[in-house]
């Protein structure tokens, strides 16, 4: 049995904390708010990155942890929307926390200051209230998440600009918007998702992105176009790109988030920012006693902690045989290697996109754990494609796939 100190009570943290203890692991969990739940929790306040209207942009029954159904059988309404809100979602990590029983585990309002090397393991400063604590570990579990800390990006002429600029994790609701026009810049879902929504209030909304070329009109829409990413922004209130002068009342950036790691000692995860290096992208080569939970980018997260949990708790039981540290760089440049040649570099590293379903049979085969079903990549497959083909209302256009959750109808 191993002591481990699991870091984050969100969905990463949770079945992390529930892996490590079924396999026989010693668990605390640290979690500096007074919740669970993570970035699934609302609130008005700017302390959070959800928006009011959120809804998941990938199926329940594709989303859930594979051991607990989002169904009446774990948490959830047979009859309820297959692409649930963000309340269905924090109510579902509720169930499942309760489930197995992890609340007594976790020590709330409790922020990990510090992660540092020890002889036997590692030592972690703890405050709460302001009360410093130290503690020793035998092995670290990372799960405080990457959607806090906004990736800003830099557009000339800023500074001069006339009205305001944001990130999207400021964003709650349309209503301060009416009549305004609008650019918002990033092309993920959160992109799409706020640019459809402005766009019932605003005056103009420009949806800006590296995927479009030219400024186009956004079919269903008579206010939304679409545009390539911002050249620059002018002291007279426009916002110039592809030549052509957009005049706006502000920016709303939905440029992602950084990875935020500050207490982790340098020596062991180099870059705060964008943690590296990892083998199998978790275990730090050279410490194979911490493991970063939900690093990956470009996935299907619940089911991906899921395994990676499982893979480090069977890594501190010895049913894992790990690579040495030669072969864990090798597997690493084969990595980037393979990366550089699909045009991803640097952060993009980070994106496993299609690979993510390998990776995760990869992890289960080491670890003795269940391969995906047979309809996991299928119906993951016919969601992109359904959001792709029909980006206004693919939440509520039925998928001919269905996984292990009941779905009424």
């Amino acid at each position: 049995m191993t002591k481990v100190a699991v870091i984050g009570a969100g969905a990463a943290g949770l079945v992390t904390a529930d892996e490590l203890r079924r396999a026989g692991h010693e668990i605390v969990v640290f979690e500096r708010s007074s919740q669970i739940g993570g970035v699934w929790v609302y609130a008005e306040t700017k302390d959070r990155s959800m928006y009011a209207s959120l809804r998941t942009n990938l199926p329940r029954d594709l989303m859930a942890f594979r051991s607990f159904p989002f169904d009446s059988r774990g948490s959830g309404d047979d009859e309820g929307q297959r692409f649930p809100s963000h309340r269905a979602v924090l109510d579902y990590l509720l169930q499942f926390a309760l489930d197995r029983d992890l609340f007594g585990s976790i020590e709330f309002e409790t922020e990990v200051t510090g992660v540092n090397e020890a002889p036997n393991g590692w030592t972690l400063e703890t405050s709460r209230r302001g009360e410093v604590v130290q503690h020793e570990f035998e092995a670290v579990a990372v799960c405080n998440g990457h959607f806090s800390v906004p990736r800003p990006i830099e557009i000339e002429g800023a500074a001069a600009f006339p009205g305001w600029v944001k990130h999207s994790r400021e964003y709650r609701r349309p209503d301060p918007y009416q009549g305004m026009s609008v650019a918002v810049v990033g092309a993920g879902s959160s992109g799409l998702d706020l640019s459809v929504e402005l766009a019932a209030v605003a005056e103009r909304v420009y949806w800006c992105g590296k995927d479009f070329d030219k400024i186009r009109d956004f079919p269903g829409m008579a206010n939304l176009s679409t545009a390539p990413m911002p050249d620059a922004l002018t002291a007279e209130g426009d916002l110039s790109t592809a030549g052509v002068e957009l005049a706006i009342d502000g920016v709303l950036l939905c440029t992602g988030f950084n990875y935020d790691l500050p207490f982790i000692d340098e020596g062991v995860v180099a870059g705060r920012d964008a943690p590296a290096p990892l083998y199998q992208h978790m275990l730090p080569i050279g410490h194979p006693t911490m493991a970063l939970i939900g690093i990956p980018q470009r996935i299907i997260p619940f089911p991906l902690f899921e395994m990676q949990a499982a893979w480090f708790a069977a890594v501190l039981s010895g049913d894992v045989i790990l690579a040495n540290v030669d072969e864990m760089w090798s597997w690493l440049e084969a990595w980037h290697e393979h990366c550089r040649r699909d045009g991803r570099d640097g952060h993009q590293f980070r994106n496993i996109g299609e690979e993510q379903f390998d990776y995760i049979d990869e992890l289960a085969r080491e670890c003795g754990a269940a391969l995906l079903p047979d309809w996991y990549r299928p119906l993951a497959q016919e969601t992109q494609q359904n959001r792709l083909a029909n980006p206004l209302d693919y939440r509520d256009r039925p998928l001919a796939i269905r996984g292990d959750s009941q779905i009424v109808p």
